[in-house]
This record gives structure tokens, sequence and C-alpha cells, in this order.
């Protein structure tokens, strides 16, 4: 079970037409070498590295992000890489966590079990892994 609701998120979209969900550190750590799955990820151009209270955590790229080699921080008016016309072109259990938990609500005030805060305490410890994986 999912908590989509295609019929809410397409008449709004603002998450996926803006800024992209954080990845939890768990889809790498699975990974028999979590550096070089981060750093696949990140030289594929659909993932990136922002800065939350100045820690570094991966999202997916957004469109404009992936066409100029830059990381925008904050809500930019670039779509997600993964979002396609039908919606988000991953599966449900291949997001990242943020969009997983994001809980759609009438007029785009939605929330999230699993957020920015989260985000930035999980990846903290594991700055020296993006670092093995940037090299």
């Amino acid at each position: 079970m999912t908590n989509e609701r295609p019929s809410l998120c397409a008449s709004c979209g603002e998450c996926c037409r803006t800024r992209p969900g954080l990845e939890e550190p768990a889809r790498f750590l699975a990974a028999p070498d979590p550096a070089a799955a981060l750093a696949a990820a990140l030289g594929s151009g659909d993932w990136v590295l922002t800065r939350i209270a100045g820690v570094r955590c991966p999202r997916p790229a957004t469109v404009d992000e992936r066409a100029s080699g830059r990381v925008h921080e904050g809500a930019e008016n670039s779509p997600c890489v993964f979002l396609g016309e039908a919606g988000c072109r991953l599966p449900f259990d291949g997001r990242p966590r943020m969009c997983r938990e994001l809980e759609p609500w009438a007029y785009g005030d939605c929330q999230v079990e699993w957020d920015l805060a989260d985000a930035s305490r999980a990846w903290a410890p594991l700055q020296g892994l993006l670092d093995a994986a940037l090299r």
C-alpha cells in the first residue's frame, strides 16, 4: 500500500515540479560498496548533492540541474528528472524517502514524516562517505 494520491498530485505537483525529495542513507548503505553506488548515482546526472543546514544530502536532480551541471539550492522552476507525463517514473519503493513519505492533501498543504531536518541528521555522520563518492 502506498500514500500516492494521483488525483491530488496531478492538479498541483508543486513538489515534483520545484523541489525533489531527499533520500535517506539506507539506499546507498545497502549496496556492497556504498561509495561506489553513490558515485554512480551522482555520475548519472540524475542525482545531486544539496546542502541542508550545512550537511550534504543526495536527491534527484531537476531537469535544469542535469542540463546545466549546477546544483540549485532551494525551490526552482524546474521539474524533477524522474517526473514524467503520467507522474513519477520511479516505482513507489524506488523513490527517495521524502517522496515516499509525502502525504498529499488538498490545496498543496502536504505533510511529510521524514523532513529536511531528519535528512540532515541522517547524513551528517556520513559526510566521509560522500567525500569518497566524489573522488
